[in-house]
């Protein structure tokens, strides 16, 4: 689960910091500049030794900023019983209104959650509910979740548009995911994936399943001997950054022009993006972490105004960027 949060977060940063401008210096119990009065934020990341995760909290920091609000970072470093102290800490001591928590292991973090609801502090937790032993959100305690069957139906649908407008509905394709150790998540995109490729383009066969290792290099090396079975493959989806752009880069060396064959993927970070705009990938399904910033901020705030509402299950907003 850690890792999956850290790559979502870092293939969708880039865009997200340039569009802060790239945030304040944050660190460990850090805060933001703000009135007394205003909305007190705990961001508890697992990690704050993770780039990604650094460039999170500096662009927590410089939304909350603009907002008037203060900021307060935690860094368990992905000790979970750490990070259930210093969120304890936070409570006992009033130093927060709102904790926004990513999770080292949810499990762990039932007992401080209710504390937090308990003493009026409100909670964004990432993550499912039944992750942290809940059934759904409560007063004070909302999620924030990814739909992974949304992102993956997408991604699916894209595919299949670039099928039935270059290949004429028939095509060969080579699915790139990540490995089992990845978690449900890849699972979930990759079946939803496929179902879309199924509901707009029925001609269309996978015939070769690959793992891209999360790393480009292997994805590259797994499509290239996926070719070599199968030499007439014309599309590939990626369901990360590293598998699509390996699978790019084994598609070229192969002589395939991927301006002529359908390469998609579920991801959306910089170089992912570059290669849409180059005409090397046709699109990509990103999500807006911007948007979903900002989202997530402004319903702590919500939920501070009123600490027995109930809560709600947020999910990141989701862009399909294509090239022109």
């Amino acid at each position: 689960m850690r890792r999956r949060w850290a790559w979502v977060i870092a293939a969708s940063l880039a865009l997200f910091l340039a569009a802060c401008g790239g945030g304040s210096d944050g660190g460990g119990g850090g805060s933001s500049s703000g009135s007394s009065s205003a909305l007190r934020i705990g961001f508890s990341p697992f990690t704050l030794d993770a780039p990604a995760l650094q460039g999170l909290s500096h662009g927590l920091e410089a939304y909350a900023k603009e907002k008037g609000y203060t900021v307060l970072v935690a860094d368990p470093k992905g000790d979970p019983a750490k990070q259930a102290q210093q969120m304890q800490g936070w409570i006992t001591r009033k130093q927060v209104d709102a904790i926004w928590v990513i999770p080292t292991t949810p499990g762990a973090l039932k007992t401080t959650i209710k504390s937090a609801t308990d003493a009026d502090v409100v909670v964004l937790a990432s993550g499912k509910p039944g992750d942290y032993g809940y059934d759904g959100p409560g007063p004070g305690l909302s999620f924030n979740t990814f739909d992974y069957t949304d992102w993956g139906n997408k991604t699916g649908t894209l595919l299949s548009e670039c099928v039935n407008s270059r290949l004429g509905g028939q095509a060969s394709v080579i699915q790139v995911t990540e490995p089992p150790s990845a978690g449900t998540g890849i699972v979930e995109t990759a079946n939803a994936i496929k179902s879309g490729v199924t509901a707009g383009s029925p001609n269309a066969k996978i015939v070769a399943e690959v793992s891209s290792g999360n790393d480009r290099l292997k994805a590259q090396q797994a499509v290239a001997s996926a070719l070599q079975a199968h030499p007439d493959a014309n599309a590939l989806f990626g369901t990360n950054d590293e598998g699509t752009l390996g699978g790019m880069t084994a598609f070229k060396q192969a002589g395939k022009d991927p301006k002529s064959v359908c390469i998609v993927g579920a991801g959306g970070g910089e170089s992912s993006l570059a290669a849409v705009k180059a005409g090397d990938v046709y699109g990509v399904v990103a999500i807006n972490f911007q948007g979903d910033l900002a989202q997530n901020v402004d319903l702590l705030a919500k939920m501070r105004g009123d600490p027995n509402a109930p809560g709600q299950v947020t999910n990141p907003p989701l862009n399909t960027v294509k090239g022109s």
